[in-house]
């Protein structure tokens, strides 16, 4: 009986391994980033990255100045700042590039009863190679076409700390305080006044907090944790499509990483993202990097069958 028993265990951790790695719907594999560095303490509320001219380029959250600093990839220090001018930092939660253009989300919305949402855009071509600069924006005011209660309250759904573009259009993900799920949401990239739709869904369990978007592989990344435990986890998407009804996704946790509020996520190469978390009670603000090289190419192996 005792070696029917070890027979079955090997074959069921068998049968798991194999569908980690298919990607089966029915496991969330454990994952742990590779830790990086610690960030400087000027940036210890790092909210969003991005990748760009090798650097990782992040900001502050509520309250932090106006600015987007650049992080050296191997030193991790700040060597470039770019000023944002004529702007406030009201509650800046993350930041996104298309490849063309860059767009800072201040849309964060803690209490639910904000009504001026809004995201800077400027040229990426605005940022110098080297030295610090400032930079002249445009903005995309935005309301959330489901949301017409607008009373001060910790508890909604109608929050946003995630932005990603494709090719034509920028989304968002709601940080689902009330129902920890998230709505996407739909904008054009037109500066001026616009209804964010709602375009699709799924159940996060959890609260989304940043998003970035692969358009070499059609992959979206998206990372958060669970209210109140700061268990992080993330959330691969693959074959996004541009209407945003594709949503085939992948959960991963993290419990490696205990008390890490992770914020922000961006693709630097293939399949590889920074991840950055901010300072807590109980961590300081870090910078790792995540690999899905093996579960992006086994996606694309298995969608040319």
């Amino acid at each position: 009986m005792k070696k029917v028993w070890i027979i079955v265990s090997l074959l069921y951790l068998s049968l798991f391994s194999k569908a980690q790695e298919a990607g089966d719907a029915g496991f969330s594999p454990l994952f742990t980033p590779q830790f990086k560095a610690e960030l400087p303490e000027e940036v210890s509320e790092s909210s969003g990255v991005f990748f760009h001219n090798g650097r990782l380029w992040t900001h502050n959250d509520s309250g932090g100045k106006p600015i987007l600093y650049a992080i050296d990839t191997v030193t991790f220090e700040i060597v470039q700042k770019l000023i944002l001018a004529n702007v406030q930092n009201l509650d800046w939660e993350d930041v996104c590039t298309d490849g063309e253009t860059v767009f800072v989300g201040d849309c964060g919305n803690n209490r639910g009863s904000r009504k001026d949402l809004k995201i800077y855009t400027f040229p990426l071509s605005s940022i110098p190679v080297e030295g610090d600069a400032a930079v002249d924006v445009e903005v995309i005011n935005f309301c959330f076409d489901d949301q017409t209660d607008f009373t001060k309250r910790k508890v909604h759904d109608f929050d946003c700390e995630a932005i990603f573009a494709t090719k034509n259009y920028l989304y968002l993900l709601s940080k689902g305080w009330e129902t920890g799920t998230t709505r996407l949401y739909r904008l054009s990239k037109t500066p001026g006044q616009q209804v964010a739709e709602v375009v699709n869904g799924f159940d996060s369990q959890g609260l989304i907090t940043g998003a970035d978007y692969d358009p070499k592989s059609g992959t979206l990344v998206v990372i958060g944790y669970v209210k109140s435990l700061y268990k992080p986890f993330l959330y691969l998407i693959y074959n996004f499509d541009e209407a945003g009804v594709k949503l085939s996704h992948r959960r991963f946790e993290m419990p490696q990483l205990p008390g890490a509020q992770t914020e922000g996520i961006c693709f630097f190469d293939e399949g590889r993202c920074f991840i950055s978390a901010e300072t807590t009670k109980t961590f300081t603000a870090r910078v790792f990097v995540a690999d899905f090289r093996k579960w992006i190419d086994n996606q694309l192996k298995n969608k040319k069958k």
